[in-house]
C-alpha cells in the first residue's frame, strides 16, 4: 500500500525556508539550463514541480519567459511573499496529476522529489506528458545506495523495512512517520527511460566543491573510476530530454 504525502513537509524541514541553500540551487539550475537546454530560455515556459514556497522559482524566473510553480503543501504555498507572486505562478496542485495540457513546457524542473510522491512512476509520466518535444528536464534526487538519509541525517534509515524505519524515527525523536522512497542508480535509469539522459553529476560536483580536495580529486579522477564511484553518490543531477519523436 502506498503511503500518502507527507503533510507539513515545509514547517518540519528548515532547509526548504533556508534562502542560502535556495539561492546555490538555483544558480545551479541556471547554470545547467543555459548550458544544455539547446534552445532560447528567456522565451521558454518553465514548470517547477515541488515549488514550496517559490524561493528557487522565483530566482529561477528572470531567465526564463514564464515561469509556473505546483506545490501540494499549501502551508508552503501560503509562505511566498508578494515579491515572489509578482515573479512566478504559483498552483496548488497534486504533482501525480498535473493540471496542464500535453507539450505545456520548453522547461521542468524536478529537484528532490521524486522520493516524496507516493508514486514515482506516475510523476514522471506527467512529466514526460506536459513537456514539450525536444523540452528538458533538470533532474536531481536523492540516491538509495549512499548510506546517509539525506532528510534526517540517519545512517541507514531508508535500508530499513517501513515499520521499523518508523520505529527508528521514533527512537531518535525525529519524526512518526518515514515517507520518503529513494531509488538507486539502475531504478532511476529505468524511471527515466523515456528520456535520453545526460548525468552532469559529476560536473556539479566540481562547481560545488572546487576550492576543496573533493573538487581537485573529481577533476583529476580517470573516467573508469569515477563510472565505479558514481552509483554511490550521495545525489544525482541529470538532463533528461524528451525525444523530437516521442511516440
Amino acid at each position: 500500500m502506498k503511503r500518502p504525502y507527507q503533510v507539513g513537509f515545509y514547517e518540519i524541514c528548515p532547509q526548504v525556508r533556508d534562502l542560502s541553500s535556495r539561492r546555490e540551487k538555483a544558480e545551479k539550475i541556471v547554470r545547467s539550463l543555459k548550458k544544455y537546454a539547446g534552445f532560447t530560455l528567456s522565451s521558454a515556459i518553465c514548470l517547477d514541480i515541488g515549488c514550496s514556497s517559490g524561493l528557487i522559482s522565483s530566482l529561477i524566473a528572470p531567465f526564463v519567459g514564464k515561469m509556473i510553480g505546483i506545490e501540494y503543501d499549501i502551508i508552503a504555498l501560503r509562505s511566498a511573499d508578494q515579491d515572489i507572486r509578482r515573479r512566478v505562478q504559483l498552483i496548488l496542485g497534486d504533482a501525480m496529476y498535473l493540471p496542464f495540457r500535453e507539450s505545456s513546457f520548453d522547461v521542468v524542473i524536478c529537484t528532490q522529489v521524486y522520493e516524496h510522491v507516493p508514486d514515482d512512476v506516475q510523476l514522471f509520466d506527467e512529466i514526460y506528458r506536459v513537456l514539450k518535444a525536444g523540452g528538458i528536464v533538470f533532474f536531481s534526487g536523492p540516491n538509495w545506495l549512499f548510506p546517509i538519509e539525506p532528510h534526517y541525517h540517519l545512517p541507514f534509515l531508508h535500508w530499513l523495512p517501513r515499520q521499523w524505519a518508523d520505529f527508528y524515527l521514533r527512537i531518535t525523536r525525529r519524526g512518526t512517520r518515514y515517507y520518503e522512497q529513494s531509488r538507486h542508480i539502475w531504478g532511476l535509469r529505468r524511471l527515466t527511460k523515456r528520456f535520453v539522459i545526460l548525468d552532469i553529476t559529476r560536473e556539479v560536483l566540481i562547481y560545488r566543491f572546487s576550492d576543496s580536495k573533493i573538487g581537485k580529486f573529481l577533476v583529476y579522477c580517470p573516467e573508469k573510476f569515477w563510472e565505479i564511484l558514481k552509483p554511490f553518490v550521495p545525489n544525482f543531477n541529470w538532463i533528461l530530454r524528451k525525444p523530437l519523436n516521442n511516440n
